[in-house]
């Protein structure tokens, strides 16, 4: 695609942005998961880019508080609990094999991004939940969801919208048959490289 950013090319990587709140994300990703993690090794991995004390909230409102109670530059927790409702625990029930949360300060996003990817063996697929990451890392597909009702983009999904492959829309529900206006059979894994079969060419090649 044309003006695709590339420091880090990980073409096992598929990575998942959000238009807004409640976009249908992490159930995009946990029905990726449940699809493939039989199949292949396979790692969930949920980024938070931290705002610091005094600066707009990237959530709208009070926020969640994650921000405010943040020290240091980066930090990455594996999330061991599958029966909580939160996103991460959803990723691990999923059946990814292991799920990482790394919190990052805007500014030392990539250095956190660096020293998780040292966790991640070779071999292994990746299904990442960001946005702002698509500012460094190249992956092999790059969806940003929202839903069907969605009018504006939040500023870090506005920043990277021109480099997705595709607009995902979600139509709100979390039961039933597909929500979203993609099939999973055209998101493919093959040779650890995720590829969006609509096109018939792999991304990011």
């Amino acid at each position: 695609m044309e003006g695709k950013m590339a420091a880090i090319i990980k073409h096992n990587m598929i990575l998942l942005g959000a238009a807004g709140r409640n976009s249908g994300k992490t159930l995009l990703a946990c029905n990726l998961i449940k699809r493939y993690a039989q199949q292949f090794p396979l790692i969930a991995v949920k980024v938070t880019t931290i705002h610091r004390k005094g600066e707009t909230c990237p959530r709208g409102g009070e926020g969640c508080g994650i921000c405010a109670s943040f020290e240091g530059a980066y930090c990455i927790l594996e999330e061991k609990n599958g029966d909580l409702q939160k996103d991460t625990s959803r990723l691990l029930a999923s059946g990814a094999w292991k799920v990482y949360w790394l919190r990052a300060v805007k500014d030392h996003l990539e250095e956190g991004m660096e020293a998780l990817l040292r966790l991640i063996p070779e071999g292994t697929a990746v299904v990442c939940e960001s946005n702002s990451l698509r500012t460094f890392v190249e992956p092999g597909v790059f969806l940003i969801i929202r839903t069907k009702n969605q009018k504006i983009l939040k500023p870090s999904a506005r920043a990277v919208l021109k480099y997705a492959d595709r607009v995902v829309t979600f139509d709100g529900r979390e039961l039933g048959d597909n929500p979203f206006d993609i099939s999973l059979e055209n998101i493919k894994l093959a040779h650890n490289r995720w590829i969006l079969e609509e096109t018939g060419i792999p991304s990011g090649g």
